[in-house]
């Protein structure tokens, strides 16, 4: 670098520069041992110090934020005492603000009565997109998962080791109402249940509730997200079936909380038995 012109070098920005003073400062050097430090010329440092009080973004140095800077909080206070009372100076409201407690300029205070307020937020449109129930069998969840026999979800030998079904696991679906958090129906299969097993497990729901949900809400998976449910769906009269949002918590936390208690309390403190007609019967009674 030193064989290279000083006008050829690569410059510091104006953060580097006011560092650059700082360290001068804080050792004591002269402009020669700066200088030689930091492979610049001792003309250079004079320069940089005559103009260190300049000020705005085309400042020779700068700062990465004023030292004197005051928060937004202060900005307001100064703001809104003017829109409060009109007649107060930039004097009488620095006057005002050091009794209590806090000191600012006069000129500090004008320049921050010359400032364009903050403009306030705006609120969060609704996009109409959230469902509320309002009433008992107004709103129905709907879920599946997957709860292992005494053997476990797998075996040691292919192709048993693959898939999540009968003798290995169950598949349950459970229905809940969102107001009275009551399960209406509880359905076991013993492997991974068809568009068609869930649309005629959820009629059976729907005569156990008694009534027709208006809102059907679930998981995007492909069995719910297809032609063949939402037909069913528009024939029962019910709204377009609402998916729980990806990656968000609590879309359809109600359904998956009751399917952790499910596994937690029953499935893994009972060992559910790989004899059809008892596993049936006891994952129905829940």
């Amino acid at each position: 670098m030193r064989r290279i012109p000083a006008h050829q070098r690569p410059h510091y920005s104006p953060v580097d520069r006011m560092a650059i003073l700082q360290l001068r400062a804080a050792y004591g050097w002269s402009y020669e041992q700066t200088a030689d430090t930091f492979l610049i010329t001792p003309a250079t440092i004079a320069s940089w110090t005559r103009r260190v009080d300049e000020q705005g973004p085309d400042a020779l140095l700068q700062l990465p934020e004023p030292v004197n800077r005051f928060p937004d909080v202060v900005r307001y206070a100064v703001q809104q005492l003017k829109v409060l009372c009109p007649s107060m100076g930039k004097v009488k409201i620095a006057q005002t603000l050091c009794r209590a407690g806090l000191h600012l300029g006069a000129t500090t205070v004008g320049r921050i009565l010359k400032e364009s307020p903050a403009p306030k937020p705006k609120a969060a449109a609704k996009s109409g997109r959230v469902v509320t129930a309002k009433r008992p069998n107004h709103v129905f969840h709907i879920d599946l998962t997957a709860v292992p026999t005494g053997s476990g979800f797998w075996t040691t030998w292919f192709p048993f080791a693959l898939p999540q079904s009968w003798p290995h696991a169950w598949w349950v679906a459970l229905v809940i109402d969102h107001v009275s958090r009551r399960i209406i129906d509880v359905g076991v299969f013993k492997d991974h249940p068809s568009c068609r097993e869930i649309c005629t497990f959820l009629g059976r729901a729907i005569r156990r509730a008694g009534a027709t949900p208006k809102y059907i809400i679930c998981d995007k998976h492909g069995i719910f997200d297809c032609d063949a449910f939402r037909k069913w769906v528009h024939g029962k009269g019910i709204k377009p079936q609402r998916y729980g949002a990806v990656g968000k918590h609590g879309s359809i936390a109600m359904v998956e909380r009751a399917i952790r208690t499910m596994t937690s309390e029953f499935s893994r403190r009972i060992v559910v038995s790989k004899r059809a007609k008892i596993s049936e019967q006891s994952l129905c009674s829940l």
